[in-house]
């Protein structure tokens, strides 16, 4: 069974420097793929990844929800991946990536976390400009790690909180500065008690899966 991560958030939020993370601390040993939806990003370093023996397909113009299914059936067959991570495009919205994924429709897939990256100094102002794609992301997400929460207030830091459990009050929520926390550790409130609710969600629907409250699953300074 090949596990498939998701990593959404708007560009700098973090994601690539969360993977990376997540890739020296916690996947070791474990054979990866990683596709990339960059739409002028900056990929991860393709020396870093050849170091690491991970393979990635990258997808620099279209939309990864359209090409998922080919890429999926490609790389599940030529390299037997124990775990598939999707980086999406910034502006992308998690709930499309969801549903591609769950469209796939192979018994030999595992749709494992669905992660929205937030970075701590723009989430009020995201959420007001760009609030159909943001939130999307927000909403859907199963695990909320918000990066950057160093250089903050703590009263700016509780209102980013606050709104974000507005739009996702069972997540998974992660405010601690990441390099306080191990990437182990980061995997732990990703995964917690959400594959069940995974496997059971409708593959037809886009609609927000309903999760369990997750609480224990918030580390400090909440």
């Amino acid at each position: 069974m090949t596990k498939v991560d998701i990593f959404s958030g708007f560009l700098g939020a973090g994601k690539t420097t969360l993977i990376k993370k997540l890739i020296a601390e916690a996947y070791k040993g474990e054979r990866l793929v990683l596709i990339e939806n960059e739409f002028g990003e900056i990929g991860i370093d393709g020396g870093f990844m050849q170091d690491a023996g991970i393979e990635v397909t990258e997808m620099n113009s279209g939309c990864i929800c359209c090409s998922l299914v080919g890429d999926f059936g490609k790389v599940v067959e030529e390299y037997a991946p124990d775990r598939i991570l999707i980086e999406p495009s910034g502006v992308g919205k998690l709930s499309d990536v969801i549903r591609a994924v769950q469209n796939v429709g192979s018994d030999a897939l595992q749709l494992n976390s669905f992660t929205a990256v937030v970075d701590a100094n723009k989430c009020k102002m995201y959420m007001k400009n760009f609030g159909e794609f943001f939130n999307d992301q927000v909403e859907h997400a199963n695990a909320i790690i918000l990066s950057r929460t160093g250089e903050i207030s703590p009263d700016k830091l509780n209102t980013d909180i606050a709104l974000l459990r507005e739009h996702n009050p069972n997540a998974s929520l992660i405010v601690t500065p990441w390099s306080e926390l191990t990437g182990a550790q980061i995997l732990e409130a990703m995964e917690k008690r959400i594959s069940d609710t995974i496997n059971s969600a409708p593959s037809a629907q886009c609609a927000r899966p309903e999760l369990p409250r997750m609480s224990d699953a918030r580390l400090p300074h909440e």
